[in-house]
């Protein structure tokens, strides 16, 4: 299989075009390319993930399944897989995709990378995106196959992204599911390289997945725009017991942001004091990111950025008000989304009726609260979403006992 200039034409002649539109306009055409070059440009409106730091398109020449541009990393994640990469300088790259990873890898030209695919499109895809690439080799074949019967140096790193798709195109969650099973050929990989790099489904229990792949060194709970993208496990062999880490990377318009801890760390720290009290106006509402509510390293947050919780279940912490005019530092570098509290009540009807007078437009949030959810919440009030305003409906621990209460909230 080759793509042909015709191939290439097509796609740039008709990438704007509606690819249904396309498909029933071709319908009948015998050329075998052209449902690949549809599904090239189905796979242009994702191209927004492989720019990189706002304005550096990655996006690949050929992309003939539209499917793998769905799954493939985004731009800025494969710049993270490049930097935790370090000084390997031979890899081997068990499920190579569109290759987005390899691309970012392939950057340092000391680097050599072996990648392989079992579609036959995708190797042919990758004779055009990396024919700049010299440093980059693709082969159509089954990369455990060839591990096993591999007999040179160990590979300085070995990236994987097993399949989380099924025969029927339904979403697996076990590592047993999953091609190929990492937790079956784990000992193979340890044996034939120095480390491994397993980009692994958000949806996977970072405790469990600790406990299914011995020797993760790293555990990346990896976020972008908010949304708890992948679990990346870096696996090395070690002859110590030191604890794994768990690493939160939080890629915030461009930037990243880190935070650390082991399980042990968590476990040992003193649970996260409560407020006591309502919330005063002025102080700060600090919501953990995606990630953070991944991993739940809940008591180390308050321990590190000195907040106390609302409630142990509700996971909102609480920073007094600083000088006026300026934001405390412990608040800037929050792992999540800092608010302003603007109103601090009582959950009570004449409060749910104030509430809906006087704020027409506002986001709703419930936690921790028995017998409301956003959408109840919203038809009492009769408030339309959006807004700069925000409303948590959650539940605070005072020391009188537990009681509801309404937050009307605007980002600090």
């Amino acid at each position: 299989m080759e793509f042909t200039r015709e191939y290439l034409d097509f796609v740039d002649q008709h990438a704007e075009e509606d690819p249904a539109k396309l498909r029933l306009r071709h319908h009948g055409d015998l050329r075998w390319w052209l449902p690949l070059a549809i599904n090239n440009i189905a796979a242009l409106r994702k191209k927004r993930k492989f720019f990189l730091q706002g304005d550096i398109d990655l996006t690949p020449r050929v992309i003939p399944l539209e499917v793998s541009a769905q799954q493939a990393t985004s731009a800025q994640v494969a710049l993270l897989h490049a930097n935790l990469a370090r000084n390997a300088t031979t890899v081997l790259d068990m499920t190579f995709g569109i290759g987005m990873d390899a691309r970012l890898l392939a950057m340092d030209p000391l680097r050599r990378i072996l990648g392989f695919d079992l579609r036959e499109e995708l190797v042919a895809a990758a004779q055009i995106n990396f024919a700049d690439f010299p440093n980059v080799e693709v082969r159509q074949g089954d990369s455990v196959k060839f591990l096993e019967e591999y007999d040179g140096d160990p590979f300085d790193l070995v990236f994987i992204d097993p399949a989380r798709r099924g025969k029927e195109g339904e979403r697996l969650y076990n590592l047993h599911d999953c091609q190929p099973d990492l937790i079956e050929i784990l000992p193979l990989i340890r044996h034939k390289s120095r480390r491994l790099m397993a980009k692994l489904s958000p949806m996977l229990d970072v405790t469990q997945t600790i406990r299914d792949l011995p020797g993760i060194s790293e555990l990346h709970v990896v976020e972008e725009g908010n949304e708890c993208k992948e679990l990346l496990a870096i696996v090395i062999d070690r002859k110590d017991d030191r604890q794994p880490q768990i690493v939160i990377d939080r890629l915030v318009k461009g930037e990243l942001t880190e935070f650390r801890f082991s399980p042990t760390e968590e476990r040992e720290c003193i649970p996260a004091p409560r407020l006591g009290r309502l919330p005063q106006e002025g102080e700060y509402l600090l919501e953990p990111s995606a990630a953070i509510m991944k991993a739940a390293p809940f008591n180390l947050l308050a321990q590190r950025f000195a907040s106390p919780v609302l409630h142990p279940n509700t996971h909102l912490y609480v920073y007094p008000s600083g000088i006026e005019g300026t934001i405390p530092d412990a608040v800037k570098s929050f792992p999540g989304t800092v608010y302003k509290i603007e109103q601090s009540l009582p959950l009570t009807s004449s409060n749910l009726k104030l509430i809906g007078r006087t704020l027409p437009q506002a986001d709703i949030a419930v936690r921790n609260l028995k017998g409301f959810t956003p959408d109840t919440l919203r038809k009492r009030l009769k408030t339309k979403p959006g807004g700069k305003s925000k409303l948590y409906a959650v539940t605070v621990a005072t020391d009188e006992g537990d009681i509801p209460a309404l937050l009307v909230v605007s980002p600090a």
